[in-house]
């Protein structure tokens, strides 16, 4: 199954929940998840007694780590979630830089540093592309707080010329011999 049928499936599968509305069906509902978190425990329990980073590669796997997400079952902490994630987006950062100032358990910290040159609104659309990275990687945490830094201010160049010294002809005023 490709990604563009999953997508199909995933989406009738929101819809048909968004129908369930007796306690029996929500019930139902959450009996099968149960079932199938714990098929996927015991999984990901052989897999990371297999080694060689086989529940990691799993979990790199984008539909198999949202299941994982779902049932609390990923091998990575969030804080390693988010910083692959912000690899990821910095080559969106067009010279910028964002690092985790902190992660605790209800929200994460960031510090986005704009390349220089580049315009506020640039900005907001960086941070909306961070916040969205960190929700994706790490859908548990509640809020995203981002500061953003100025950018660096550019240097001051100062011409050449300005620099020779300045003999008493060069002085305005004075006539020339």
């Amino acid at each position: 199954m490709d990604d563009q049928e999953l997508a199909g499936r995933l989406s009738r599968v929101d819809a048909l929940l968004d129908e369930v509305t007796d306690a029996r069906g929500v019930e139902f509902v959450e009996a099968l998840l149960d079932v199938y978190g714990e098929a996927l425990s015991r999984v990901m329990t052989v897999a990371s007694a297999a080694g060689e980073g086989l529940a990691e590669r799993l979990a790199a796997d984008g539909l198999v780590s949202h299941l994982l997400l779902l049932h609390g079952l990923h091998p990575l902490d969030a804080r390693t979630r988010i910083e692959q994630a912000l690899r990821v987006a910095r080559k969106r950062l067009g010279g910028g830089s964002a690092d985790v100032v902190s992660v605790e358990p209800d929200v994460v910290r960031l510090r986005l540093r704009p390349a220089r040159g580049g315009c506020r609104s640039s900005a907001a659309t960086l941070t909306a592309a961070l916040e969205q990275a960190v929700r994706a990687a790490a859908p548990e945490i509640e809020a995203v707080e981002i500061e953003v830094e100025d950018p660096p201010a550019p240097p001051v160049v100062v011409p050449v010329e300005s620099l020779r010294r300045i003999t008493g002809r060069d002085r305005p005023g004075t006539p020339a011999s």
